[in-house]
């Protein structure tokens, strides 16, 4: 017979590792759209797209049906499946999407021992040219906080780079 016991980092790993907006995308073919620039999913119970994703979680969350899902639930209801299959099915998918970038949580980056923090080298290395207004929802101040953002991304990546090189 299988094993039936999971650890606890093993269970940690699936329900926090793994994004959760991949799984339902591109694990469980959930129909999703982004809605006013957040991420929306047809909620399994209520068919509703009233939902959202929380990145800092790793949950998603229905406000009709008032139910939140992590990455176990959500195989469970869309596959039918009991707690064991479901698990089975997202350590497959893990398997799967070994390199995937994955969001590093503080504890995880403080045992990497780091050089130097993400913001520390947002602050150093790039200033915008003007400050980016909050949204106020028309298209062109859209863009123009996409074109700064795009522009901060670049010098990241050219700190990166810097970084690499020096540390090799």
């Amino acid at each position: 017979m299988a094993t039936r016991r999971f650890s606890s980092q093993e269970l940690y790993s699936l329900r926090n590792d793994i994004p959760i907006d991949t799984v339902i995308k591109n694990a469980l073919d959930i129909p999703c759209r982004i809605s006013q620039g957040c991420f929306r999913f047809l909620c399994p119970l209520c068919n509703g797209f009233n939902t959202a994703v929380n990145p800092s979680t790793n949950l998603a969350r229905c406000f009709c049906c008032e139910k939140n899902f992590n990455t176990i639930d959500l195989v469970m209801v869309i596959t039918q499946s009991d707690f064991v299959n479901s698990i089975r099915f997202l350590k497959d998918y893990q398997k799967n999407i070994p390199n995937q970038i994955r969001p590093i949580r503080p504890v995880a980056k403080a045992r990497e021992n780091a050089l130097e923090h993400i913001g520390n080298v947002l602050k150093t290395t790039v200033t915008p040219s003007a400050p980016i207004a909050p949204s106020c929802g028309s298209g062109e101040n859209v863009c123009n906080r996409i074109l700064a953002l795009e522009k901060k991304l670049e010098c990241l990546a050219q700190r990166i780079e810097e970084i690499a090189k020096s540390s090799s």
